[in-house]
């Protein structure tokens, strides 16, 4: 539906997020370097602040936000209430628990959970990087999803900070995020392997293309589907991460994911998941740190095509779907420096705005209609 303190909200909030990070940029790099860690500015603060007013203190937006509301008031309401005594990692436990003892309302609950999680990804790419990647958080509808799955989308963006020491060798500190990041949502641990997985060897563009075309083929077999359900099933009794999933998804929503709507959002995805690896050997010929961000998307586009409609599996693919947003920020930086290609750019830019358009529109993940807890 249409409601115009929703659209003005969202769009004023993604202007000021653009304006903010934007603001200096002559002074950053314009290098790929993760050698040197992000330093944030002023204006990136001022830009998480208000990021965490607008989504700390909404009111009935999310699918789960009455989940989350109702736990923290529990919590507040019973000091006794132990860690064993609830389903939530222990540091998501520990964040309600020392806000509750400090006699705040679940609105700073939401607030110091948005600023932990948009801080990470607020460094997770050079500062050069970050008003697109903002843009495109946005527009590919992971900022509605934040809302939603709220401590997956904190670990994911731990865990896109931590791709950085895949990138520079460094284990020590990417074990130590994702064990941070497994505080909060534990899932996050079966990405750990990750870090030795070979990424330059395993880039061959027509292959992921070729792979991307069989999978898309079998992925809406029922027969495939019969067998991915038996398989997460089996997975789910031997990997205590899965089982925990599998006890709180009903057989239904385990099998049909129902956020998953086979329209023209859906088909404008899958596009964009088979145009990013049609352009990659351009951009990561000029940026070869690169790669590991592209074989993750291509990895997260593969298991989206053999389960777009398996609830479950859609959740934990969350993890390399998000690298859409990293790939098509350097891919839009990368093409718009050569003046052949900028209207295309626009173009392409200008249909994901209008796919954000109609996806709030539509009410994905419940945003529609946003409301401002402190005039309830």
């Amino acid at each position: 539906m249409f409601d115009f303190l929703t659209y003005f909200v969202y769009l004023s909030l993604l202007a000021v997020l653009l304006m903010l990070t934007n603001y200096r940029q002559k002074y950053s790099t314009n290098e790929l370097d993760f050698d040197i860690g992000q330093k944030l500015r002023t204006e990136h603060f001022i830009a998480l602040l208000i990021l965490s007013i607008v989504i700390g203190f909404r009111y009935e937006v999310g699918v789960d936000w009455e989940g989350y509301k109702q736990t923290f008031e529990l919590i507040k309401a019973n000091p006794q209430v132990q860690f064993n005594d609830q389903y939530m990692e222990i540091g998501f436990f520990f964040i309600n628990r020392i806000i509750a003892d400090l006699g705040l309302s679940y609105q700073w609950m939401f607030f110091v959970v948005t600023f932990i999680t948009w801080y990470f990804y607020f460094k997770s790419l050079p500062d050069f990087l970050l008003p697109l990647l903002l843009f495109f958080l946005f527009v590919d509808e992971y900022f509605f999803w934040g809302m939603n799955g709220v401590r997956q989308f904190t670990a994911m963006s731990i865990w896109m900070l931590a791709t950085q020491y895949i990138i520079t060798k460094n284990v020590k500190k990417y074990i130590l995020l994702l064990l941070l990041a497994s505080l909060i949502h534990r899932s996050v641990l079966i990405l750990i392997p990750f870090y030795f997985i070979p990424y330059d060897k395993l880039y061959n563009r027509y292959f992921w293309t070729g792979l991307f075309i069989f999978s898309l083929i079998i992925g809406s077999s029922n027969q495939f589907i019969d067998y991915i359900e038996s398989i997460t099933i089996y997975l789910g009794q031997k990997i205590e991460v899965i089982g925990i999933y599998i006890r709180h998804i009903d057989r239904n929503r385990l099998i049909i994911a129902e956020e998953t709507h086979v329209g023209l959002g859906f088909l404008f995805k899958t596009i964009v998941n088979l145009f990013t690896i049609l352009i990659s050997d351009h951009v990561i010929k000029k940026y070869p740190k690169t790669t590991i961000y592209f074989i993750l998307l291509f990895i997260g586009s593969i298991l989206f095509n053999l389960s777009y409609n398996i609830a479950l599996i859609g959740r934990v693919n969350n993890y390399f779907l998000i690298f859409r947003s990293a790939v098509l920020a350097i891919s839009v930086y990368h093409f718009w420096h050569i003046p052949r290609y900028r209207i295309a750019v626009i173009g392409f830019c200008s249909l994901y705005f209008l796919l954000f358009l109609v996806a709030t529109f539509n009410s994905s993940n419940m945003c529609n209609p946003y409301r401002f807890s402190f005039t309830y």
